[in-house]
């Protein structure tokens, strides 16, 4: 009898997979009967989890989670602690999925307890993103903030140890969208090489000291965003938002037509040979910036501090210079210094 029931099962799992779900239903009901006629606990609460999911993807979320909720009692009973992760998880995406966000955080917090001090990041990671959302949801940033890190800090972990390839695969692997999920977060010296941040939130990000050579940023916000030290050469900066954010001693010798960078602090930074063109520098910091070569052509400098800056063979066509500080500036001729002041330049 019990190997008719495991047959019915793997049928259900089999039907299941292609999405007959009331088909499914009924092979697993009658397994079921089948592992309660034999007294066969655990079998049994396998195949009340199984009904559970075909009772959620058809739609009925009570009736799945009083099936998650006695495959629950029967792993706790039974001491079988795979099955009773695996309700509690099943309980709490039920709950997700009828919007009671409550609920589904006591029972991801009740999974999350479970876990071994020592036990698999993945899984934790996956659970830390499942009670991000909830609290998201709720509108509790702060708790959400909380358990982003705790996730970022696993994804630091998977890319140590190779169980990841690369700081995206892993952040994707614990349900982290590197492009919406990253607001605030610190990824400082890490190697993002080559990465495709492109259109990205990354508002208040901490990337000193990180390693952007190459990467796509275009139109990417990172408003706010520290990037003290961080090596963008050759990295496409186009239209994206760096309103006051903190570049100072960073190498931006990148793509940046269109760039936000109004209320910046570039001190220090290379913008050797960089593409400007027509970007907003308004009440930019660029004292003792290098801007050798870089084209300049269009650039809204108004307000901007240029203290110490080179701008030796710099293209500075149509550029808007009202209350912008030149100090001790290198590479301004003379004819471009009294072209500067008629604007509003400031000279000393």
């Amino acid at each position: 009898m019990t190997s008719e029931a495991d047959l019915l099962l793997r049928q259900g799992i089999s039907q299941y997979q292609i999405g007959e779900f009331e088909p499914a239903l009924q092979s697993w009901q009658q397994a079921l009967t089948i592992y309660r006629s034999n007294q066969n606990l655990k079998r049994e609460g396998a195949a009340l989890g199984n009904l559970g999911a075909a009772y959620q993807a058809l739609g009925n979320i009570p009736q799945a989670i009083a099936c998650f909720q006695q495959h629950l009692e029967i792993a706790q009973q039974t001491q079988d602690s795979t099955g009773e992760m695996n309700a509690l998880a099943n309980i709490g995406n039920a709950y997700l999925a009828s919007a009671e966000y409550v609920r589904a955080i006591e029972y991801w917090q009740k999974l999350l307890d479970l876990l071994p001090t020592k036990g698999d990041r993945l899984q934790e990671g996956q659970i830390l993103n499942s009670l991000r959302q909830a609290y998201a949801s709720l509108g509790e940033l702060t708790q959400a903030r909380k358990y982003q890190q705790q996730q970022l800090a696993i994804a630091r972990e998977l890319l140590a140890s190779a169980i990841a390839t690369d700081f995206f695969s892993s952040l994707e692997a614990i349900g982290l969208d590197p492009t919406q999920d990253l607001v605030g977060a610190d990824l400082s010296q890490l190697d993002l090489r080559n990465a495709n941040l492109s259109r990205a939130n990354l508002e208040g990000v901490n990337l000193s000291d990180t390693d952007l050579t190459l990467a796509d940023l275009s139109r990417a916000n990172l408003s706010g965003a520290c990037l003290a030290r961080a090596k963008l050469s050759n990295a496409n900066l186009r239209d994206a938002n760096l309103s006051h954010a903190d570049l100072s001693d960073a190498d931006l010798r990148a793509i940046l037509p269109r760039v936000n960078l109004s209320g910046a602090n570039l001190s220090r930074t290379n913008l050797s040979s960089a593409y400007l063109q027509n970007a907003n520098l308004q009440g930019a910091n660029l004292s003792q910036t290098l801007l050798q070569q870089a084209d300049l052509n269009g650039v809204d400098l108004s307000h901007a501090s240029l203290n110490a800056a080179n701008l030796t063979r710099a293209e500075l066509n149509a550029v808007k210079v009202e209350q912008t500080q030149f100090i001790d500036v290198v590479g301004v001729s003379e004819r471009m210094k009294l072209e500067f002041q008629q604007q509003g330049a400031i000279f000393h």
